[in-house]
């Protein structure tokens, strides 16, 4: 079983996800999104520093893969999730997806059976399924 969702013209592309997890009640899921955003907040995690560098990219965006999972942080749904997209010109750029202001998005999530939480793994300073 799947869900398919339209999500909401300017909200956040996180939120969204997060709020659809909570209202069918999915505590665990993987989930694919295509469609379009703005003023996104993206990063890459340097191993060394153990600390994400984050980006901002304000300009119009389109969605080239979208991808990510929902499971629990002290039982709170938490959606993780990562991004590659394109400007006006085809350059693409990607990394972890902070948030990112809706134009026109669609995402299919599928649930998982299993309950996956996350806890603070001190070796990379993230938090990772236990």
């Amino acid at each position: 079983m799947f869900f398919l969702r339209k999500l909401g013209h300017d909200k956040d592309i996180i939120e969204e996800i997060k709020k659809i997890a909570q209202k069918l009640d999915i505590k665990t899921g993987w989930f694919n999104a295509i469609g379009a955003l703005k003023d996104l907040e993206y990063g890459f995690y340097d191993q060394e520093k153990k600390q994400y560098k984050k980006f901002l990219f304000k300009n119009p965006c389109e969605i080239v893969s979208c991808t990510g999972n929902i499971s629990l942080v002290n039982n709170e749904i938490f959606v993780h999730a990562h991004i590659a997209f394109s400007d006006e010109q085809g350059i693409l750029r990607g990394g972890h997806l902070f948030k990112g202001r809706i134009f026109a998005c669609e995402v299919v999530i599928l649930p998982s059976i299993d309950i996956l939480k996350r806890e603070f793994d001190k070796k990379t300073r993230l938090k990772l399924w236990k």
